[in-house]
Order: structure tokens, then C-alpha cells, then sequence
């Protein structure tokens, strides 16, 4: 719970700097930048902070190989995009942390609700989000062009197996410490 809190209040107050928005630019391809800045500014910063987190696991490590290093960190970037801003943000995700923790025999009710523009309709769409953004991220990577990246972030959310890659164990392990 204690983790929960600490993303709580850098959802609130993290935002990206100048330094951090030249990080993003360097990884990311224009349509990869499109994808991750139609994210909330909450999310942006979470996505960079996972980055950091991967590179500095990764160094750990003392892996060599560019090629996957660079791919883990694009993916760090990338994993939650299927996150857009105005459908989920931060209240939202609140939202859905609590019901999935506490109710969630009621979520499945309110998805069926998410195209409707109520307020049963916007916690729909949150608990949806919530849930399937590594699906809808892991699409929209597709459509460009990344298919390693889709591969990686659509499984960014199950628990650790043991035939999780390279990338994507470290991916889970940033993730979970932010």
C-alpha cells in the first residue's frame, strides 16, 4: 500500500523536465512520441521514471548488448500508451486500484457500461483501460510498425514467468517499483 501511495503523489506532482523530454526524443521515433504525449502528464512521467528504473536494473545486470538495452528502454517508454489521456487518468486509476482490490465482482458490470456517456459509463471506461491497456498499446505499436515492442508490452502486466524475456522481466520489475 505504501508504494501505492508514494505513485499517488507523483501522479499528482511529477511532470517532465526539459532534460527528460530530450530522454524521451532520443528513444522514441515521432509516431512512438505521438503515442506516448497522448498520454496524461501523470503517465508520461510514470513511463519515464519505469525508463530510468530498467536502465539502472539493466546496468546492474552488466549486460553488453546495446541492441537489447535500447529496446528495453523504448519499451519502458512505451508500455503504457494504451493509457490516453481523458479516459483513464489519474482518479481513474484510482479507481480502478481500489475496485480491483476490494470489489471486484462489480467491474465487470460497469465495462459493459463504457460507451455510455454517464458517470457509469466513465468509470466503465476507466476499469477498461485499466485493464486492457496493454492490449490496446501492444495495437497501436502494431500499427506503426514496432512489433518486438508489442510483443513485449502486451504481456507488461502479467505476473513474472519464467519464459519472460530478458526485457520484459526487467520491464515488470521497474514497473512494480514505480
Amino acid at each position: 500500500m505504501k508504494q501505492r501511495i508514494h505513485q499517488f503523489v507523483r501522479a499528482l506532482f511529477g511532470r517532465l523536465d526539459a532534460k527528460s523530454h530530450i530522454f524521451v526524443q532520443s528513444y522514441l521515433s515521432p509516431a512512438e512520441q505521438r503515442l506516448f504525449y497522448d498520454m496524461h502528464e501523470a503517465d508520461q512521467y510514470h513511463a519515464f521514471r519505469v525508463a530510468l528504473t530498467a536502465k539502472e536494473l539493466y546496468t546492474k545486470l552488466e549486460c553488453m548488448d546495446s541492441d537489447t538495452y535500447i529496446l528495453l528502454i523504448r519499451c519502458a517508454l512505451l508500455h503504457d500508451i494504451g493509457r490516453v489521456k481523458g479516459t483513464a487518468d489519474v482518479w481513474g486509476k484510482v479507481l480502478a486500484v481500489l475496485m480491483y482490490r476490494f470489489c471486484p465482482s462489480v467491474i465487470s458490470s460497469f465495462i459493459r457500461m463504457k460507451d455510455r456517456h454517464d458517470i457509469g459509463g466513465r468509470i466503465g471506461m476507466a476499469l477498461y483501460v485499466y485493464a486492457s491497456h496493454p492490449s490496446i498499446g501492444a495495437d497501436k505499436l502494431r500499427a506503426i510498425g514496432d512489433a518486438k515492442e508489442a510483443e513485449i508490452i502486451q504481456y507488461h502486466q502479467k505476473k513474472p514467468a519464467p519464459e519472460d524475456s530478458l526485457v520484459l522481466s526487467i520491464l515488470k520489475q521497474a514497473d512494480a517499483q514505480n
